[in-house]
């Protein structure tokens, strides 16, 4: 059901717009505002929003998109009794709609964006993370290992294709020069593909110390128990069908873990300040 997510996505939309041309044909007929209000402000969120602005992260459970929703469902209905027997088909299209956006409203909120993980045994404050074997975008093998010696950043993201993941990794280059005069290497760590993540370097002008790592077969992520298996939406083409759970990781000149981030939401990610004090100074 989850890899279904773009479709039904669609769906909302077109329902959202198709909505939207009812209640202006209709002169305001409030069954087509229900409808409206129930299939278009999450994929406008979406979308569009978290695009235009570069939103990195939602609360949880989304409570005025949800308030909307619950609003169109209710107002709906009420139109719905008041009609007394007098609806029209294209009054039980509008209710059908109404439906159907409040029900993905709530499977989107509480059941598609949890990935349902379990805390990782190989992310512990304090300890060294097993040997992660990566390439780096010209082919080359690097380990975890040689990330000894400097204060290093991991953050692990699914692709271009996801927002959230993006803005995520815009928002730590936007610090580039306070993380640079501290010494820390940044690591962006993906298995989308050399070719995606060349391209998604040269878009966000990564300076030296900021550089994307291939991790082939998730590797690196299973070793660490934050591999997504199956995690790619139907419909994304050139991209691996497995992604990863968004994580992020702080090590120590030592390699030692000082945090770790391992949200259960693909929506909620820590913000660099709460992330960067773990390197001290």
């Amino acid at each position: 059901m989850k890899k279904l997510i773009l479709p039904l996505i669609l769906l909302n939309v077109l329902g959202g717009v198709g909505s939207g041309i009812m209640l202006w044909l209709s002169n305001g007929n409030l069954m087509w505002l229900g409808s409206f209000l129930t299939t278009f402000p999450l994929p406008f969120l979406l979308m569009v929003l978290t695009n235009a602005f570069g939103i990195a992260r939602t609360s949880a459970r989304l409570p005025f998109i949800q308030l909307l929703s619950i609003a169109g469902l209710v107002l709906a209905g009420l139109t719905l009794l008041e009609m007394q027997g007098s609806q029209t088909t294209s009054d039980f299209v509008a209710v059908g709609l109404t439906v159907f956006g409040a029900l993905f409203v709530q499977w989107y909120v509480w059941s598609f964006s949890s990935y349902g993980r379990k805390k990782s045994k190989s992310i512990v404050k304090g300890r060294t993370l097993p040997e992660l074997q990566l390439h780096r975008l010209d082919g080359s093998s690097v380990s975890s290992s040689s990330f000894v010696g400097s204060k290093t950043l991991l953050v692990f993201f699914r692709a271009n294709w996801c927002p959230f993941c993006v803005n995520q990794l815009k928002e730590v280059l936007a610090r580039a020069d306070k993380l640079k005069r501290s010494g820390i290497q940044v690591k962006f760590i993906s298995n989308q593909g050399t070719e995606n993540s060349k391209q998604l370097t040269e878009k966000l002008a990564l300076p030296a110390h900021f550089e994307i790592l291939q991790d082939d077969d998730l590797k690196a992520a299973k070793a660490l128990g934050i591999a997504d298996i199956g995690g790619l939406p139907a419909g994304m083409s050139g991209y691996p069908e497995d992604t990863v759970m968004a994580t992020v990781i702080t090590l120590d000149e030592k390699g030692a873990v000082t945090f770790g981030d391992e949200t259960d939401n693909y929506r909620v990610r820590p913000h660099p300040d709460t992330f960067l004090p773990a390197f001290g100074g």
